[in-house]
């Protein structure tokens, strides 16, 4: 048998185990919606009957087209009877929730090389960039995990938290009362002078991740090659529970497994994910991204936002 044939029986078997996925994930997505956006469709069914077949055609449609549904749906939301016709549809975040349950293990553990690809698959599309578990030979020791709030870190010798906090920031509890770390973070000062710092630098540190890079496959065998190439590395980091999402970089390593924590992040990566509540710890994907001309700033992201994984 061919080298081509092999690899698109694989890849039909594939889109068969994915579109079950979705098959059985169908039921209960068109339920939610239904429940959520009961007024959209009680004025549909009132102002423009025929519409209430199409949005209910979409929803099957989603999930039953395509190995990796795109994230745009003509489906309603809640609306009042002044709303344009062409803004009635669904929050794509409603879709990508449905999209990670679908694959996602009822608790937090370590993913299968099966589920860790779709979920990379779901997660370039959803979001409109291109996002891999594993990037150029390289990956972390596991794509999901519990995240846990980190101090600030400093940028440069003599830096002090309140010295690169803006009026807003200071004035968030969490963050004024998250500190400052005593050391410097894995690769050292971010800048080496205040006068030297650049915006990205700030953006680094307000946006790190701590990841245990040292429990990254094949770190032991090259340690150095390991250590330069995770450095400032970009990531996706998604709160499976509500769609909050951000883009952040490695900036520091850790944390400990004795934490039972596989991720850290800065207090303003917890804000963005919606985890500096309470016990400020919660499951999460992380996936890095391929974005080479940089055109995916560090901060907040939503699905939908960007239109990148487009060849």
């Amino acid at each position: 048998m061919s080298k081509k044939r092999k690899a698109a029986q694989k890849g039909s078997k594939h889109y068969v185990k994915l579109k079950t996925h979705w098959q059985k994930k169908h039921k209960e997505l068109r339920q939610t919606v239904r429940t959520k956006h009961k007024q959209a469709f009680e004025w549909m069914g009132e102002k423009v009957p025929a519409k209430e077949h199409l949005a209910g055609a979409a929803v099957g449609a989603l999930m039953l087209t395509n190995a990796m549904p795109a994230v745009s749906a003509n489906i309603p939301a809640p609306i009042e009877d002044n709303v344009p016709e062409e803004q009635i549809k669904i929050d794509k975040t409603d879709i990508l929730l449905a999209h990670m349950s679908a694959i996602l293990p009822a608790e937090v553990k370590s993913l299968s090389a099966e589920q860790e690809g779709l979920i990379g698959q779901t997660l370039s599309e959803d979001f409109g960039i291109r996002v891999s578990a594993t990037f150029e030979g390289k990956k972390l020791n596991r794509s999901y995990g519990f995240i846990g709030a980190e101090q600030h870190l400093m940028r440069y010798p003599g830096d002090i938290m309140y010295s690169h906090l803006n009026s807003e920031e200071m004035s968030d509890k969490y963050i004024r009362s998250s500190g400052m770390a005593p050391g410097r973070g894995a690769w050292g000062y971010f800048a080496r002078s205040k006068a030297e710092m650049a915006d990205m630098d700030v953006q680094r540190e307000k946006w790190y991740l701590a990841a245990p890079t040292f429990l990254a496959p094949g770190f032991m065998d090259n340690v150095k090659e390991h250590y330069e190439w995770f450095k400032y590395r970009k990531m996706l980091v998604v709160n499976p529970k509500t769609g909050q999402a951000v883009v952040a970089v490695i900036g520091d390593a850790g944390p400990a497994a004795w934490t039972g924590k596989t991720l850290g992040g800065s207090p303003e990566v917890m804000i963005a994910l919606g985890l500096h509540q309470g016990p400020r710890k919660g499951g999460v994907l992380y996936y890095f991204i391929d974005d080479p001309q940089d055109k995916v700033p560090l901060g907040p992201i939503r699905a939908g936002d960007y239109n990148l994984t487009v060849n």
